[in-house]
């Protein structure tokens, strides 16, 4: 690869996200995550974990739990309301109220035929579970004070909850509480809050509470088995192992500790293992799954973990990609935040031939032309921008906007364009690499709907045409580019489907005729088209990487060479790629990257040893690691560039220069609040 100047910008200041709940599926390999603003995203994490979908969160909202069901997404909040989300169009599908105030927790039995709730003036509803809907079953017996959490039990006869003070064990049939347990306190007129249950596979109850306490319960008796002091501060998260072997527990104090089964003369105990120190600030959530631990709390990162072996990744709180947009003929990019956009012109650089490495020095700083605030603070689905930074687009869960967008004589003119566009919410839009069409796709039920407006002179849109996909040959659209020449538009889903549209002329007829890929086992994170061949090239998310000639609708020799050839290490990196792009000099130079690294991959090259270690070029040479069996730097196909922190996007801005988006993980803590704090070496 031949150098170039990069941008490096790191004023893309997000403001992290606490995650409030999360909820695993196993059929699917999917993990529910909520965060503080209501957003909720579907992560696949069946191999490199990475964010399927993102239902943007609402004003008028609130989740306090969220439930799989299946495939079935459920949530419940202080509106008094179980909502079931349609993970298609990514919106609410149907509600039914509860009785009884806000609703703190929920929980399904084991056969996922009934749900319960508990509400804010001590009342449990539950629910028959249909094939589309909810129907209300009973309430229970009044109890005095909220109910925050509840577990059904192994045998579906009993219900377990957890309030001020009290654990209490509640009849199915009949709606009675059968025992009554009351927790100890600290401090005689402060109450013990219980926060937190499971069930283990002998039907007995484990509690976690403001004392920092843990304590295991036996139903049957009604009696408290075990205690004990566990953290310094409130314990909000329990979980069990998938084997019910040991359970993990976290909460105000961060550290995750662990307790296993041991059994000693036929007599079950808990025993404390080891601990680990994965966050700094309050765990509220933690889940198993696959042998992972997911954990997550107010630094909204996700952290994924095992021990042993001892295994630690954090994935970032940053928005689902694409969030920035390069205008190349304007030097400006723009930065999607939640519920705002920004639009910064970049600085020149200096011509100067300086050393490989050195920093250019910038002859004028970068400029904010625009903060663009949605209407009511509504999170932002959707956003592009034209290459000219002419045309701004935007969509809501209420409402689409169109702006144009101009600076003259210094000064930036905002204004609303006038073209009606008969949408209020769409799930994705995107101009034509030569900007002249801009293309929206609504994911509907039965398949989705692309829209192509032709944009005319003072930037009116005019509907050019438009066609439905078949949810056969592809259900809701998640990645999507088009061919350099505008002729072709793929779209790839969730159930790692590819197909490629021919949008060239009349789409009512050409795009009638799509093709699919032959379909892999797990969904794409990254592809893209390169001008010069139209090689489309997939990286999936176990980071197969296969590459496809559009014209001819055959993997190229390269790509059936590769499969057998991809470096262990490259197979096992825990984060998925999320960008793809190409050297213009270069048409065998494919360039890849993820949250932490630029990849670069020379076709040219030798294909590499599946042992080897990627090498990591360092100033134009190569690192040397005389233990890796490597050959010169130039001969290895794989190479790594440069390390970043959180990489967002990678793009060329020119021939000759780059942009590298990054969030700097400080900009991100400095915007928490306060850690507990705890004295440490005898201090």
């Amino acid at each position: 690869m031949s150098t170039c100047r990069i941008h490096n910008v790191r004023f893309y200041n997000l403001e992290p996200k606490a995650v409030t709940c999360l909820c695993y599926e196993q059929e699917t390999k999917k993990l529910a995550l909520s965060r503080e603003d209501n957003t909720l995203e579907i992560w696949n994490v069946e191999n490199a974990p990475f964010i399927l979908c993102t239902i943007p969160g609402r004003s008028d909202t609130s989740l306090e739990a969220i439930l799989w069901i299946g495939s079935r997404l459920f949530s419940t909040g202080l509106r008094a309301m179980i909502v079931e989300y349609d993970l298609t169009k990514l919106s609410q599908k149907s509600e039914i109220g509860v009785t009884g105030g806000a609703a703190w927790c929920m929980d399904v039995n084991r056969t996922k035929t009934r749900l319960a709730v508990g509400t804010e003036d001590g009342y449990i509803n539950t629910f028959f579970i249909t094939s589309d809907s909810l129907l209300y079953e009973r309430i229970f017996d009044k109890q005095k004070g909220r109910i925050l959490c509840l577990k059904w039990d192994n045998t579906g006869d009993m219900i377990f909850s957890g309030s001020s003070d009290t654990v209490r064990i509640w009849n199915t049939l009949t709606g009675h509480a059968v025992h009554r347990m009351t927790t100890s306190r600290k401090e005689a007129k402060k109450e013990t809050i219980v926060w937190c249950l499971e069930v283990t596979e002998e039907n007995t109850i484990i509690s976690g509470d403001s004392r920092g306490a843990i304590c295991i319960w036996d139903p049957n008796m009604g009696i408290l088995i075990e205690t004990y002091e566990s953290h310094t501060a409130d314990i909000q998260a329990i979980t069990m192992s998938d084997d019910k072997s040991m359970f993990y527990c976290a909460g105000v104090d961060p550290v995750i500790r662990i307790f296993s089964k041991v059994i000693s003369k036929g007599r079950i105990q808990w025993v404390r293992g080891t601990e680990r120190r994965l966050h700094v600030h309050d765990v509220r959530a933690l889940v198993e799954a696959n042998g992972k631990l997911y954990s997550a709390g107010v630094d909204g990162y996700l952290a994924q973990s095992s021990y042993p072996p001892k295994f630690l990744v954090k994935y970032p709180p940053l928005l689902q990609p694409p969030c920035v947009s390069v205008c190349k003929k304007s030097r400006c990019i723009l930065l999607r935040y939640s519920n705002f956009l920004e639009l910064w012109r970049l600085g020149e650089s200096s011509q100067d031939s300086l050393p490989i490495g050195s920093l250019h020095q910038l002859k004028e700083e970068p400029v904010k032309l625009l903060t663009l605030q949605t209407k009511d603070e509504e999170n932002i689905v959707t956003c592009a921008v034209n290459k000219t930074s002419k045309i701004i687009v935007y969509s809501t869960e209420s409402h689409l906007r169109v702006f144009n967008f101009d600076v003259v004589e210094g000064n930036a003119s905002l204004r609303r364009n006038d073209t009606d566009i008969p949408l209020t919410r769409v799930q994705k839009i995107f101009f034509s690499p030569d900007s002249k069409r801009l293309v929206t796709i609504n994911n509907g039920g039965q398949g989705n709907t692309v829209t192509f407006y032709e944009i005319e002179r003072k930037n009116r849109l005019r509907l050019f045409g438009s066609f439905e996909t078949n949810s056969e040959s592809i259900c809701r659209v998640g990645l999507v580019c088009f061919s350099p020449d505008g002729r072709y538009l793929i779209l790839s889903d969730s159930e790692s489907r590819i197909v490629v549209y021919h949008v060239d002329g009349d789409l009512t007829m050409e795009s009638r005729k799509p093709w699919s890929l032959p379909k892999y086992s797990c969904p794409a994170t990254a592809m893209a088209v390169q001008e010069e061949t139209l090689n489309l090239v997939v990286v999936y998310s176990d980071h197969k990487i296969i590459e496809y000639n559009i014209p001819t609708r055959k993997y190229t020799e390269f790509s059936k060479n590769l499969q057998n050839c991809l470096p262990q290490n490259w197979l096992s990196r825990p984060f998925p790629i999320t960008n793809i792009i190409f050297d213009p000099r270069n048409e065998n130079v494919i360039i890849m990257h993820d949250d932490t690294s630029v990849f670069v991959l020379n076709k040219k090259n030798e294909l590499p040893n599946i042992r080897v270690k990627i090498p990591k070029l360092e100033n134009g040479d190569s690192k040397d690691d005389s233990n890796s069996g490597l050959g010169s730097q130039t001969q290895q196909i794989f190479q790594v560039v440069k390390k970043y922190k959180h990489l967002v996007h990678l793009d060329w801005l020119s021939n000759e220069e780059m942009v590298a988006v990054e969030v700097n993980p400080i900009s991100l803590t400095e915007k928490l609040p306060p850690t507990l704090k705890q004295k440490s070496f005898g201090m």
